[in-house]
């Protein structure tokens, strides 16, 4: 049955096979072990909690900045109604609204074709210079400011995470890489796809849809009954509207806009 609960848990469930986990109930933290993006460390609520949770949320805060991490949670707002009221009363404020869609083989339809874009799966195997490009593409499309070339560390981590924890995908427009994104590992039927990211200057031109119209289509070849997405809002929405994902709750994203590293930065 698809409810909001089965979300969470999806999440949670996938982001322990990518991430270190530490669990500090009522909450489960994730840590990426080398890069701080911001979306690769965060919490999710392990229930639907509420009311005064300020010294679990202390704690949290503490976890965090001591491993020079923004505190910062993503969770689905139908799952933990309550949960808002007590983040903003512990310093947290809303980073971000997001419109969560769910797609089926029955409602999904093909994206549009778009002239010179070539779309590649990205594996353990791919070369190096693809692996760096899919990670430039992610930083900046992200608005993440990082300096210099991506490291060899990341790369082996990339190579290290792509197995049994979801496929990449990077996309170039005549040649160019300007798309990236992900589908996750499948569990119970359920994927999430994510970090869909397209360069400023190729945007509106389809990529997007067309990169996630082919991940979606590869995750229902392998199996999977329902295919989930965050767009930014209903008029992002719209695009994933085109080829079948359909409205369903609401994901949230809270950070403390004074943690490391200054104000909390935009996605």
């Amino acid at each position: 049955m698809l409810s909001p609960a089965r979300f969470e848990d999806y999440q949670r469930r996938a982001a322990t096979l990518a991430y270190g986990v530490v669990e500090q109930p009522p909450f489960v933290l994730f840590f990426h072990p080398r890069d701080p993006l911001r979306f690769f460390n965060y919490a999710h609520p392990l229930e639907p909690v509420g009311g005064d949770l300020n010294e679990p949320l202390a704690l949290l805060k503490a976890t965090f900045i001591a491993r020079q991490r923004l505190p910062r949670f993503e969770f689905v707002e139908e799952y933990a109604p309550d949960l808002p009221a007590a983040l903003c009363a512990a310093g947290f404020e809303e980073e971000g609204r997001y419109q969560l869609m769910v797609c089926t083989p029955a409602t999904y339809r093909p994206a549009p074709a778009v002239l010179g874009l070539e779309i590649v799966l990205l594996t353990p195997d791919s070369q190096a210079a693809d692996i760096r490009a899919y990670i430039e593409v992610q930083r900046r499309a992200y608005d993440e400011d990082v300096p210099g070339p991506v490291s060899d560390d990341r790369v082996k981590d990339f190579r290290q995470r792509r197995e049994g924890t979801g496929h990449a995908y990077l996309a170039r427009l005549g040649g160019v890489p300007s798309c990236v994104g992900a589908y996750m590992s499948p569990l119970d039927g359920l994927t999430e796809i994510a970090g869909i990211g397209t360069l400023p200057e190729y945007r509106r031109r389809g990529l997007a849809s067309a990169l996630t119209a082919r991940a979606a289509e590869d995750a229902f070849a392998g199996g999977v009954e329902i295919a989930f997405l965050t767009a930014n809002d209903a008029r992002a929405g719209r695009v994933y509207e085109w080829i079948g994902f359909m409205p369903y709750a609401t994901g949230l994203a809270y950070a403390v806009p004074d943690g490391p590293n200054g104000a909390a930065q935009n996605g």
